[in-house]
């Protein structure tokens, strides 16, 4: 896999809401399974099916006590990561625009594929 291929996965991986809900609220420390549908009002098995995808990138890690599995970010600059990304979006105003689905789409006529955007 190369560099790009694999920075690409990564960003699908961090780029799902609920996720991004998560490593949200991991950012502030971690939080076991059961706190994270809580505080995120949704089903644990969702959740851990969000960590378990985000545990296999290496972006959290997990340490279980007793009955209860908590998790972390695997590291600070991850955590950075998810609060600067926060912070541009609104500094920059980016993705404010109506949600717009990239596809491709052959130019009839001339067999050349031309980005359109369905809105």
């Amino acid at each position: 896999m190369t560099a790009e291929e694999n920075q690409a996965r990564f960003l699908r991986c961090i780029g799902e809401p609920t996720r991004l809900q998560i490593l949200k609220l991991l950012t502030k420390g971690e939080r076991c399974v059961g706190e994270l549908a809580r505080v995120l009002n949704k089903e644990q098995s969702l959740i851990s099916h969000h960590l378990k995808a985000l545990k296999e990138c290496n972006i959290v890690k997990d340490r279980q006590e007793t009955q209860k599995v908590y998790y972390e970010i695997t590291n600070d600059r991850l955590a950075k990561l998810i609060i600067d990304s926060e912070v541009l979006m609104k500094e920059l105003s980016l993705c404010k625009c109506q949600e717009m689905n990239y596809g491709r789409e052959e130019n009839q006529g001339s067999g050349e594929e031309e980005i359109r955007s369905d809105s």
